[in-house]
């Protein structure tokens, strides 16, 4: 007997997704740049030409993915409007619950993999990727939905959304970190801080208190950092970054590096011996390079999209590389070291004071310039982004 039409259809469809999760399944574990056809293959208990026939190429099996992560996105997002159930968030005071709670809901954890890797690979070629607007998209809709937010003033569930796509990567790291999470706690009731209320100073010392603190499981991402390289390990270092920024931290090998700066992979380790060398090395180029634009533009901004992209790919390779965690909470605490002070004033704030509020603008304008990237978009002067999020 021959199946139905619509049963074949039913089938299809299911084997399509039973794939299509298979390979956010390596990204969870492997990110995107350990998804090929064959792990996919692999992992789904399948033949490599089993995908091709059904989806397509690499390339495709993407494209696939990100529709895929619209619909589940669609699906959470109904079960949050569920679990509200009518209560305004703002008005019972419940929105920093909400948006901890999101960054952590186990349910979503793949998702928010999947989604963070996507926004980075989109953010170096925008073209290449055009759906993963939409997937964005979806991510700003759904607190618009919850805050109840007129269509008119979107400027609390976009600050929330893109404060959130900055601090995923962070949260998923760092979720058994105690001080993290209270770090956390702190930026969002400063993300959600009425802007005529004063702060007391013992708040503004507990916050960096909590900055302070992660400096301990930080140290090992410094080494000699302080330490401005010359002669050849500058050039190397400069090559370091070079890679990063084109390729992402992942890439980085001697033999990657060596091609690039055309020497011998072992004259890489004799300046740089270890990954955590190399890494540091381009780190530190990558952070000296955004300085130097601050200060010959006179102007600060929360992050170069080079910066940007480097703190994100240090905390999702950090997810299956433990090498990588002290450079990911090293980034998480400078979110503002750079332009706290300029950031201040375009609040209203005085320098120094509630540096709560300023490192959560400051995720939120980060957040704003990574979307801006992944869509294709050219990211916003630093006034401009705090009226957008206003």
């Amino acid at each position: 007997m021959t199946s139905s039409p619509d049963r074949s259809a039913t089938r299809s469809l299911e084997g399509n997704a039973a794939i299509l999760d298979a390979a956010r399944t390596v990204i969870a574990h492997r990110g995107l740049s350990g998804m090929s056809l064959r792990t996919v293959a692999d992992e789904a208990g399948i033949s490599v030409g089993s995908i091709s026939y059904r989806i397509g190429d690499r390339a495709a099996l993407v494209r696939a993915i990100v529709d895929r992560e619209i619909d589940l996105l669609t699906a959470v997002g109904h079960r949050w409007r569920e679990r509200l159930a009518g209560v305004d968030p703002v008005a019972a005071h419940i929105l920093p619950d909400l948006i901890c709670e999101w960054l952590d809901l186990p349910e979503r954890r793949t998702s928010a993999i999947v989604t963070c890797e996507l926004a980075l690979l989109a953010s170096r070629d925008a073209r290449a990727m055009p759906d993963v607007r939409i997937l964005l998209d979806h991510g700003e809709k759904l607190w618009t939905d919850l805050l109840g937010v007129p269509t008119d003033r979107p400027g609390l569930s976009r600050r929330v959304a893109r404060y959130c796509l900055d601090e995923q990567p962070f949260s998923l790291l760092l979720a058994d970190n105690v001080d993290y999470r209270l770090l956390r706690h702190s930026t969002v009731r400063g993300l959600l801080r009425d802007h005529s209320l004063p702060v007391g100073g013992d708040r503004n010392a507990w916050h960096m208190h909590l900055v302070d603190r992660l400096a301990v499981p930080a140290a090992a991402a410094l080494g000699k950092a302080a330490e401005i390289p010359e002669g050849a390990k500058a050039v190397i270092a400069d090559h370091i970054a070079d890679v990063i920024i084109a390729q992402g931290v992942g890439a980085l090998s001697h033999r990657v590096v060596g091609h690039a700066s055309a020497m011998a992979a072992s004259s890489v380790a004799h300046h740089y011996p270890s990954q955590r060398d190399i890494l540091s090395a381009g780190v530190e180029a990558i952070y000296r390079r955004m300085r130097a634009d601050i200060r010959a533009t006179n102007a600060a901004a929360p992050g170069s999209g080079d910066v940007i992209r480097l703190t994100h790919d240090s905390a999702l390779t950090a997810l299956w590389n433990p090498d990588f965690i002290p450079f990911a909470i090293d980034m998480r605490r400078r979110r503002a070291e750079n332009v706290h002070v300029q950031v201040a004033q375009w609040l209203g704030i005085a320098p120094g004071f509630d540096r709560a509020r300023v490192q959560a603008m400051v995720m939120a304008m980060i957040g704003n310039g990574l979307r801006a990237m992944a869509v294709g978009e050219a990211p916003l002067s630093g006034p401009d982004v705090t009226a957008l999020l206003a």
